[in-house]
Order: structure tokens, then sequence, then C-alpha cells
């Protein structure tokens, strides 16, 4: 039983609030819920995510400024 992480993108551009970082972006605005190992635990769906903050969960801290450069999430 595997769940599959959840993101997407909504809109390219609009103007919102993060939900993860609290900052009000012009930006790129995606869907976020990450991987449950545990069972019975829903992680939280996070639906209003910048780019930034979508990028660093995905692929962490080190790498992201180079896959959010790819645009790979964006496909």
């Amino acid at each position: 039983m595997v769940q599959k992480t959840l993101r997407r993108l909504l809109s390219h551009k609009c103007y919102f609030k993060c939900e993860m970082c609290d900052n009000s972006k012009f930006s790129k605005m995606y869907e976020y819920q990450s991987v449950s190992f545990v069972r019975g635990y829903i992680p939280k769906h996070f639906k209003k995510i910048c780019g930034d903050c979508i990028y660093k969960k995905v692929y962490g801290t080190k790498d992201y400024k180079k896959k959010k450069k790819e645009g790979v999430l964006d496909k």
C-alpha cells in the first residue's frame, strides 16, 4: 500500500499567501501532500505553496535551485 506524493501546479501567476513560509507572493501556486509512512496517519494537505517551498520539500535544500531552474514540476 504505497501512497503517491501529490504535487501539482494550480496556477501560473497569482497573488497569494504561502501556507509554509507565510509570505505573500505573486508567483506560481502549487498543491502538495507528502507521503505517509505511518499507518493511520494522514499528513497535512497544503493547497497554496510557493515555488521555493515546494522545491525544498520535494528535492531537499541542497539542489532545489537547480531543479527549479529546470522547471521539473511545471511539466
